[in-house]
């Protein structure tokens, strides 16, 4: 079975790393003032800092997670431990938070993201720590400004590494990873449909598994794989037309037009009036090709909305097939199998197909 790592949310990583990098180097700058005073400030507090000024809290829990992250973190340097001990542990606590509450956007961290990033976290921290010193003894034997600060951004920086384990997704299945990954690029009634889609697969898929493996199983795995893949092919050409029509706005464009055809009007000059009227001709096609984008972008919304149904139609016809005696044998996987390719042929044509009909018969009229 073929295995697929998946990077959520890549963007928002990314991002806090660098605000993370940006925190560690503060606190390396305040060690190196604070060492002149005979104070010595212990790296490991470099991931506090890493953790607040990398967090993006979620609305509503901006002062609760600060306040944790500035709290918690620094538990387990009360207790008498060996190092790098306590530094592992506050770095765990600190990315669980961060997992948790602080990814960024409007979403809450799953329970496997933040075992995940904490556990990497407070196992690359102590490595940073080891890095630091080396740097330390081979560069900066002296101390100083740049140590502390080179020092204390590399204890951050593999700190934030850490983290990334709570961004990433294993799939057992190289479908369900394409789904994943093109539900976080969607926006509004797409992102729900290829969500709607992930699930509908899932389930079907998990019935399937159940029955008597064999050709059978298989050839109904593949048919669901085809179904699920076709929405999400639908799904991402209704994206790349949805990104489109954002970046032009139409109503403008039209308002360009009036404007134009309304100079042309007013002018006596011929030859300005002749520019004015091709400037408007011009913008007048691309209007029309706005429009035609338009409405290749509902037609692949409705067939979307046609191939999740077709989704729920396969989740019915195996969940009812799913407790037959004959699906016990294998038997019903190939006629499950079969029935549903034959459900998929049903779908409606293609826009483009749909878009050169019209003009085939406008021809042979004329």
């Amino acid at each position: 079975m073929a295995f697929s790592l998946q990077l959520l949310h890549r963007e928002d990583f990314e991002g806090r790393t660098l605000r993370a990098l940006a925190g560690g180097g503060a606190v390396g700058v305040l060690a190196a003032l604070a060492r002149r005073f005979h104070i010595d400030v212990d790296p490991g507090f470099a991931v506090v800092a890493a953790a607040l000024a990398g967090a993006m809290p979620v609305a509503g829990y901006t002062v609760a997670l600060r306040l944790a992250l500035a709290v918690l973190p620094a538990l387990p340097y009360f207790y008498e431990a060996v190092t790098p001990v306590p530094q592992a542990f506050s770095a765990a606590i600190a990315a669980a938070l961060v997992a948790w509450v602080g990814q960024g956007g409007e979403r809450f961290g799953k329970p496997s993201e933040i075992a995940a990033g904490a556990v990497a976290a407070g196992g690359l921290v102590p490595l940073g720590m080891y890095v630091q010193q080396v740097l330390d003894a081979r560069f900066f034997p002296q101390g100083g400004l740049l140590g502390a600060l080179v020092g204390f951004t590399a204890v951050a920086l593999f700190w934030s590494v850490g983290t990334l384990a709570s961004h990433v997704a294993l799939h057992m299945d190289p479908v369900e990873s394409r789904g994943g990954t093109l539900a976080d690029t969607l926006t509004g009634e797409a992102k729900d449909l290829v969500g709607r889609t992930l699930t509908l697969y899932r389930q079907c898929r998990a019935v399937a598994m159940k029955m008597a493996a064999g050709p059978g199983r298989s050839e109904l795995v593949e048919v669901l794989r085809k179904m699920a893949r076709e929405a999400f092919n639908l799904a991402e050409s209704h994206g790349g037309l949805e990104a489109q029509l954002q970046s032009v706005a139409q109503g403008d464009v039209d308002a360009q037009v009036k404007d134009l055809r309304a100079r042309a009007a007013a002018t006596e000059d011929a030859v300005a009036r002749r520019q004015l009227e091709l400037a408007a001709s011009s913008l007048g096609e691309e209007l029309n090709r706005l429009d035609t984008l338009s409405r290749k972008r509902e037609r692949l919304l409705a067939q979307l909305h046609a191939q999740v149904a077709l989704l729920e139609r396969a989740r019915v016809s195996l969940v009812g097939a799913a407790g037959t005696e004959a699906s016990a044998k294998g038997a019903q996987a190939a006629q499950l199998a079969k029935r549903l390719a034959a459900l998929g042929e049903e779908t409606p044509p293609s826009p483009e197909t749909e878009q050169a009909a019209p003009q085939a018969a406008s021809r042979v009229s004329s």
